[in-house]
């Protein structure tokens, strides 16, 4: 059994780092889940899910090298809790114990991840076609038996489900920090923290925006949602439909209380022993609901533990090994045929100069990249950055890892300070990406590698620019920027006055200049409306902080203003733009050039994509548009 967080420190265990901020538990990795360090014996592989409504989701598959005591047959399906996701949190680290421990772990991206609340796609009652993505895929890889697992959120996620589908494969439902009522559990936090607006004002507001019948919808932002004080990450961000269906007063599907009765299966209900999120008997009160319908209830409490279980997952993970190891089986469980992880993805985690963690999948082919070492006489690595709220995986362009490995270039993608939902609660500082890269080139350094070209799509294309015109670890062999404003100050300015933004541009440059370098408890949280679209809907909104907002669009914001960068890039540089590009002006990549020549480089391409968007829908045209400048100069 792995050794409680609460055990003196046996030989050769690392013990438990400082707790950080909110944010960063929320976004970043936990303490011991670096890939490619704590992930020894266990295969860590990205994997996609698709639903039966066409979406697409991420998840973490985590299995053991071994069978540890006839474990391996059955896999733990594990749900997120609210802004989380599937590699962060407690879902991250609890994925990989379970795997230290001989189950294999799939950790899943729903709809209602990350900033899903709040753009208005995360939708409750839409979650059991995430579930059952999840379910298909489990059979696909030949698990037949299966126990659910959810984290908070994820707790009434996986009850509903389960209560809904009652799936043949599944055998059992663990759940951690569970509330017996989504809904009751915000109104009594709310309540003590004096959130503003206060529940009942929430209510008010949507149901005047006509959310129970298919009106219209809005983003609010909630002071004092999840913590006492007025600092944005205390805050909560919401859009009304998303935060009627799982947290409304009328909402049923999230009040677990009623749906455990229906779940079919064993329970096991794991609490934390001194949570201040749900201050009340909530496991009491399941189990009760539970065995009243004549289930199978295993009920503890984590002592000293919080809603995070902060330095308590390795216990929490013995005691739901201990009660997944007493389920009934009828006979052996089946272990599926070993299904190697990819051997072209490699999942790795950074550590910053500062400490901070960055998680990255390296793409490559290592035949390919010998081949074009011997051609060449050297070793090159793309570290390339994601978008606006983006991650390794989302953002990113990540179509193009695999085709660009396959010339002999790996591509290090890779997660900065400034993704998922930094830019909400007040991290998101665009010259801070600066450290990241650096110590992202420092490790393709330790990899052997002895170039790098630097590439960004969209923001991350920006950051790309303003990287590669300051001094790396290794030499710099080119920069491509997909998507790259002439400035993004600028091109936000032109894009609200042509929406219609509310607060407009210039309102809100005088908003934010007073919060340009406060400390991040000073700062405040903003709603732009019609800030990308000439749409009153949460996607058309942009939600920053003040702080957020100008240093990566304010007017004084340089490092956001490519065209001051590009004269001062050394390698070469190439331009790829999308014709019917509604968000970055088409002809910005012109410009973009001309400015560059105009400061003396010689060596800028420009390469337009016939009809792509913003988002380079056409992979095959997006790719064909790069390869031979990659190859002529990488």
């Amino acid at each position: 059994m792995t050794p409680h967080a609460a055990d003196p420190p046996q030989p050769g265990t690392p013990t438990e780092v400082a707790r950080p901020d909110r944010i960063t538990m929320t976004t970043g990795a936990r303490p011991h889940t670096e890939f490619g360090h704590d992930d020894v014996d266990a295969e860590a592989e990205l994997v996609v899910l698709r639903t039966a409504d066409h979406k697409h989701w991420d998840g973490l598959l985590m299995r053991p090298r071994a069978d540890v005591d006839g474990r391996a047959g059955t896999l733990a399906i594990i749900v997120h809790g609210s802004l989380g996701n599937y590699m962060g949190g407690v879902p991250r680290r609890l994925a990989f114990e379970l795997a230290h421990q001989g189950y294999p772990a799939l950790s899943i991206n729903t709809r209602m991840a990350n900033f899903g609340v709040v753009y208005g796609g995360g939708l409750f009652d839409a979650t059991p076609l995430d579930m059952a993505a999840a379910l298909d895929f489990a059979r696909e890889i030949g698990f037949q038996r299966v126990v659910l697992v959810g984290y908070s959120l994820g707790a009434s996620i996986v009850t509903h489900y389960q209560a809904l589908e009652h799936p043949p494969e599944v055998v059992g439902l663990c759940t951690l920090a569970h509330p017996w009522s989504l809904p009751e559990s915000m109104r009594a936090r709310w309540t003590r923290l004096r959130a503003q607006p206060s529940y009942t004002e929430m209510a008010r507001m949507a149901l005047r925006a006509g959310v129970d019948r298919d009106g219209a919808d809005d983003v609010v932002v909630v002071h004092r949602g999840a913590g006492p004080s007025d600092a944005p990450f205390d805050a909560e961000a919401w859009s009304l439909r998303c935060w009627w269906q799982c947290r409304g007063p009328e909402s049923r599907n999230p009040v677990s209380v009623d749906r455990i009765r229906d779940v079919g299966v064993p329970v096991a209900l794991i609490q934390a022993g001194d949570d201040p999120v749900l201050p009340g008997g909530d496991g009491e009160a399941l189990a009760e609901a539970a065995a009243s319908a004549g289930l199978d209830v295993h009920l503890e409490h984590v002592p000293g533990a919080d809603h995070t279980f902060w330095g308590k997952v390795p216990d929490v993970a013995d005691r739901a090994v201990a009660w997944m190891d007493s389920l009934p089986k009828d006979g052996p469980a089946a272990v599926p045929a070993h299904r190697p992880a990819s051997g072209t993805a490699r999942l790795v985690t950074i550590r910053g100069e500062d400490g901070s963690l960055h998680d990255g999948v390296l793409e490559h082919d290592d035949a390919a990249t010998l081949a074009r070492a011997a051609e060449t006489g050297r070793r090159t690595a793309i570290i390339h950055l994601h978008g606006n709220q983006g991650n390794l995986s989302v953002g990113a362009l990540r179509f193009l890892r695999r085709p660009i490995a396959r010339l002999g270039l790996p591509v290090l993608t890779l997660d900065t300070r400034i993704g998922n939902v930094s830019q909400l609660f007040g991290t998101a500082v665009l010259e801070d990406v600066l450290d990241d890269v650096r110590a992202a080139t420092a490790w393709v350094a330790g990899e052997g590698y002895d170039h790098v070209l630097v590439s960004g799509y969209s923001l991350g294309a920006t950051a790309a620019m303003y990287c590669a015109a300051h001094e790396l670890p290794l030499p710099v062999v080119g920069v491509a920027g997909l998507g790259t404003a002439w400035s993004l100050p600028e091109s936000s300015r032109a894009r609200m006055d042509r929406c219609g933004s509310a607060p407009s541009y210039d309102e809100l440059v005088e908003l934010c200049r007073p919060y340009a370098d406060a400390p991040p408890e000073d700062d405040i949280s903003l709603v732009i409306h019609r800030m990308y679209l000439p749409d009153d809907a949460p996607h058309a909104a942009g939600v920053y902080t003040a702080r957020t907002w100008w240093h990566s669009r304010g007017p004084d914001s340089e490092a956001a203003k490519a065209h001051l960068q590009i004269g001062r890039i050394e390698a070469p540089v190439l331009l790829v733009q999308g014709t019917e590009d509604i968000i970055v002006d088409p002809g910005d990549a012109e410009r973009l050039a001309a400015s560059a020549r105009e400061a003396g480089h010689g060596d800028v391409t420009v390469r337009m994509v016939e009809g792509a968007g913003h988002d380079f829908g056409d992979h095959d045209a997006t790719f064909a548009a790069i390869r031979d400048w990659l190859l002529a100069t990488a």
